[in-house]
């Protein structure tokens, strides 16, 4: 099989015409993989914009798989980086898609819980001192619970556009929660500020991207909150919990060293 993309925790193939195969890493958890598989059903069957998941690929392989429709686009981060004249446009339809996603709700409690999964992540990093763990769990449970569906990593290059530029799809759903928007909002928000591109990334396409960071994350901010009617002090109150989590996440050492000193303005922010 022909290998077209890869990311930090898995590589995609093309396995038909028709589908592609996300092949894990050797060591990432199969529980992960069927959780992804599971919850990208879900969202396919109340008809979200994602890619069916056909198959599940658990024991014939030494890795773990799982074999999507095959879509034909670009990421908008891809698309961010070759015409950045379009910047403000792709924001708006990657906010357009954030919000449309949020619109639907896991009623039926099948999704895993934002809070939950924030909680668990915050207990895990050995980054915070055990008392500023305990104010950041504490702060989190004052926090709004709801049940819209949330993506829990949505960026632009988890969004694609089909080349007619007439539909978008959400791909990789193995952090799908259901939980507040604003929180979610948020974590888009934390990643857009924070993020680095891959190492292997050319020094144009790095230039070109850190240069457009800035434009981009107030331009999704401004049409999100403009389609949604969230207030920026609602996404800004998610701010320290979602920094915080993403500090259990295998980063690069500047994008670490970036949340942390968020959330160490945000504990601060708490005193007064």
């Amino acid at each position: 099989m022909e290998r077209i993309g890869q990311g930090r925790t898995a590589e995609i193939y093309a396995y038909s015409n028709e589908h592609i195969m996300k092949l894990y890493r050797m060591d990432f958890p199969l529980e992960a993989v069927q959780n992804e598989f599971r919850i990208s059903e879900l969202a396919y069957k109340k008809g979200l914009p994602v890619p069916q998941a056909i198959s599940l690929i658990e024991h014939t392989t030494p890795r773990a798989g799982i074999v999507f429709e095959r879509l034909q686009g670009n990421t908008l981060l891809s698309l961010i980086i070759q015409q950045p004249e379009l910047l403000e446009q792709l924001a708006f339809m990657m906010a357009d898609c954030h919000y449309r996603l949020h619109c639907e709700r896991d009623d039926e409690g099948t999704l895993p819980s934002q809070k939950q999964i924030l909680s668990s992540a915050i207990h895990n990093v050995r980054l915070l001192s055990e008392g500023d763990q305990a104010r950041i769990l504490s702060y989190l449970t004052i926090l709004p619970d709801q049940q819209q569906i949330c993506h829990g990593d949505f960026h632009p290059d988890n969004v694609m556009l089909s080349d007619d530029g007439d539909q978008y799809w959400v791909i990789d759903w193995m952090t799908g929660m259901s939980g507040d928007p604003a929180g979610d909002a948020a974590r888009s928000w934390v990643i857009l500020m924070s993020s680095t591109l891959p190492e292997n990334t050319e020094p144009a396409v790095r230039m070109g991207f850190e240069t457009a960071r800035e434009s981009l994350v107030e331009y999704y901010m401004h049409h999100y909150m403009q389609l949604s009617g969230i207030t920026r002090e609602s996404i800004e109150s998610w701010m320290l919990p979602v920094a915080a989590a993403r500090l259990d996440e295998d980063l690069p050492v500047q994008e670490v060293e970036h949340l942390l000193k968020l959330v160490q303005e945000r504990l601060r922010l708490l005193d007064d």
